[in-house]
């Protein structure tokens, strides 16, 4: 099921533009068909005519459809799929003698702004007005559903999907997922934290570009309570 979402999601255009050749190609038959039936004299010519004109707009009907099936699920339904778009997983060399190494933070400037590097913000990528989260916070203690809320706004977004993960673990789960710019709102779903057993987890914005590049990870740490029963 993944695959196939991914794939239509990777050629989308393509299928856009094959449907709307279709569509074009079977108007002009139906016209022409239609400008046969208006001049003809005898009933076989005008019922020749009329079965060309039904099975032109059968498949202009049909066509249409495909095309609006194809934007609701590339629109609507792949993004609130976890999993389609599978994140890179880094390969651990067992071989690597350990090092230590201080950084300095740097901050560079482009042409959307100041965009702090990998090491440059405290909160593990997370950056006020690009990515970032407005709830919960660093710290905050939630229980029951949870309206997920915060900013996905950078340039060249491809998509953005949030996880979350027991704090001593790095077992990370998808919450879900989108593609579409957030700017200091709800990401569109709600999350049962009474799911989870009560304790301290994790829980991160991972965003890639449309160049498959991700962007460092904006991880914060909750405390998951129980509800409290009356």
């Amino acid at each position: 099921m993944d695959a196939i979402l991914r794939f239509l999601t990777d050629y989308e255009i393509l299928f856009y533009v094959l449907l709307g050749a279709v569509i074009l190609i079977y108007v002009r038959k139906v016209y022409l068909a239609w400008r046969d039936w208006s001049v003809a004299l005898f009933g076989l010519e005008k019922e020749v005519a009329q079965r060309k004109i039904n099975a032109g707009l059968s498949l202009v009907l049909f066509s249409t459809l495909l095309a609006i099936g194809l934007f609701v699920i590339n629109t609507f339904v792949t993004p609130s799929v976890p999993g389609v778009f599978q994140m890179a997983t880094p390969t651990v060399d067992l071989t690597a003698q350990p090092t230590m190494s201080i950084e300095t933070p740097t901050v560079e400037i482009t042409t959307q702004g100041l965009i702090p590097t990998l090491s440059a913000f405290l909160n593990k990528g997370c950056v006020p007005g690009q990515v970032n989260w407005s709830y919960p916070l660093d710290g905050d203690s939630v229980s029951g559903p949870v309206e997920l809320s915060g900013t996905v706004n950078i340039p060249n977004l491809g998509f953005y999907q949030i996880q979350y993960s027991p704090i001593d673990q790095d077992n990370w789960i998808p919450i879900l997922a989108g593609r579409e710019i957030i700017n200091n709102d709800s990401f569109g779903s709600s999350w049962n934290s009474a799911d989870l057993t009560p304790g301290d987890y994790k829980i991160r914005i991972v965003v890639k570009t449309n160049d498959d590049e991700q962007l460092p990870e904006c991880e914060i740490k909750i405390l998951v309570k129980a509800i409290e029963r009356e």
